[in-house]
């Protein structure tokens, strides 16, 4: 399967932005519920847009990527280098935003000497924190992203619900541009086909080995995972997206609003896509929302407001090739220094690991 477009790069980088300044945008009321918001929809960050531990993470499974390079056939190099950089993430003085409780614990026993499919690793939890910070893995070659994007999340949540939806998320930010408009439709289409045996994640070599110190039965595992509340939250979001477009955006409301509110991972991706869906066109038919509406809306829920915004933000953005797209759709955000340097080195760095389609067609003349 082939990324949608070649220019990669940009992508990358507009998915990066995307995920960051959604998290800020979120942040600012990621506990605040939805009656009690300070505007409708919420404003963006008025100076500094400070991100939460959902960018940190994302940059930290990046720089794990860049370390990895050249080994990324290599599960247990990968393991090790998305294991460091997360260790060190959990002991960074930064690490004072509301980070997961589950990610915390899973790392704490990793730092123990636990590996992460040891009865003892990582927690049996199927919380957002496995999908928020996935963006990296779903641009990495073709052989490998489906194994990384599972791994990044077993890491800290070994649970079938948080694969399975960890799978969606990253095919629709892979496939972002031929998936504009449609990313529920296909996100269903993509679960239906594991629960009847014709996806292709299940003959995935590289997938299948990352699962096997836990399962032999890859299609079981995620079809688990599937019809453990992905499917029903997908069918949920798709049903509340033919609602909305009956509507005037004025007046859709709380996002989570009949599919949930985004603490785990299935109704976190579930939203996020029903954000970008209402934000990227369909067909000839341009977008109902622009990416800074997208993101206020996203914002103003009564859920994990920073998470689902930051996902929604992270698939608008892999579904455009433009480096001006965040400029031209007026979402300027000015981040911490740290992490403003972090965000522009990332696209740059990420060749070492990052899909490239004509490099691809260079190897095999």
């Amino acid at each position: 399967m082939l990324l949608a477009t070649t220019r990669s790069a940009e992508r990358y980088a507009n998915s990066l932005i995307g995920l960051a300044a959604g998290d800020a945008w979120g942040y600012q009321v990621e506990f605040t519920k939805y009656d009690k918001m300070p505007a409708y929809p919420v404003a963006p960050p008025p100076q500094i847009w400070r991100v939460s531990d959902d960018t940190q993470m994302t940059l930290a499974l990046h720089d794990a990527l860049v370390d990895a390079a050249g080994q990324l056939d290599n599960i247990a190099a990968v393991t090790a280098a998305i294991t460091e950089r997360f260790l060190q993430w959990q002991t960074d003085p930064d690490n004072n935003r509301a980070p997961g409780t589950t990610c915390m614990t899973s790392l704490t026993r990793l730092r123990g000497g636990a590996r992460w499919f040891d009865t003892d690793g990582a927690v049996e939890s199927a919380g957002c924190g496995a999908v928020m910070r996935l963006a990296p893995a779903a641009f990495c070659p073709d052989e490998v992203w489906l194994g990384i994007t599972a791994l990044q999340a077993l890491v800290t949540h070994k649970h079938p619900r948080a694969l399975a939806a960890a799978l969606v998320l990253a095919e629709a930010i892979r496939l972002g541009p031929s998936l504009s408009g449609r990313f529920l439709e296909h996100s269903v289409s993509a679960a239906m086909a594991v629960l009847t045996g014709e996806s292709p994640w299940l003959d995935d070599e590289y997938l299948a080995a990352v699962l096997s110190p836990i399962t032999s039965d890859v299609q079981g595992y995620l079809a688990a995972g599937v019809e453990d509340g992905n499917l029903d939250a997908l069918l949920d979001a798709y049903g509340i997206k033919r609602e909305l477009d009956e509507l005037d955006p004025a007046d859709w409301g709380d996002p989570c609003m009949g599919i949930g509110e985004g603490w785990e991972s299935a109704t976190a991706v579930a939203v996020g896509l029903l954000v970008a869906d209402m934000a990227t066109p369909r067909w000839t038919a341009p977008a109902l929302l622009t990416g800074h509406e997208a993101l206020g809306w996203a914002s103003t829920s009564n859920g994990d407001s920073d998470s689902i915004a930051c996902i929604a933000g992270a698939v608008i953005g892999a579904a455009h090739d433009d480096p001006e797209f965040w400029i031209q759709a007026k979402v300027l955000p000015r981040f911490e220094d740290r992490y403003n340097l972090a965000l522009r080195k990332a696209p740059i760095d990420s060749v070492a690991f990052r899909y490239n389609a004509a490099d691809a067609a260079a190897a095999a003349d």
